[in-house]
């Protein structure tokens, strides 16, 4: 197992190594959006600006800098590149269940800090209680799908 650990900190590092300056600013004004909308309320469906569901929250974000992803959740998961729990890093996609999608993709965040040497992360979303950071742990443990990296480079 600590090979494993090694070999993902080290494409981890070479991950955060080849992403532009241009790009790393993009992702730091990207979840500088996201932020400026925390505590704005949930409404499943809606796309923003003054409430949101998951899905059209990451999906206004990213539009804003003029990304174009699906406002479906399910749809999101098929978008981007998929990504690796321990190779995350800012801005990426992450995907869950959620208590009604029977075991399928049912909610979706943006990485705002991640930690690759134990696969840890802090994500920003739209949830139930309205859109704010969380740590991934308890609800979201046994629910993680996967993540998928939108801005490549």
């Amino acid at each position: 197992m600590v090979k494993t650990v090694i070999e993902s900190r080290e494409a981890s590092e070479e991950t955060q190594a080849t992403l532009t300056a241009e790009s790393s600013r993009l992702i730091d004004d990207l979840l500088s959006e996201g932020r400026s909308h925390l505590g704005k309320r949930y409404v499943h469906g809606a796309k923003g600006p003054s409430a949101f569901d998951c899905s059209g929250f990451t999906s206004y974000v990213y539009k804003q800098f003029g990304y174009s992803i699906s406002p479906s959740s399910r749809a999101q998961y098929l978008e981007g590149t998929p990504v690796d729990r321990h190779s995350l890093r800012k801005g990426d996609l992450v995907f869950f269940t959620s208590r009604s999608s029977g075991g399928e993709v049912g909610h979706v965040g943006i990485v705002v800090e991640a930690d690759n040497a134990t696969g840890n992360f802090k994500f920003i979303h739209a949830s139930i209680r309205g859109v704010k950071v969380s740590d991934f742990e308890g609800y979201y443990v046994p629910r993680y799908i996967g993540a998928k990296r939108i801005i490549q480079n």
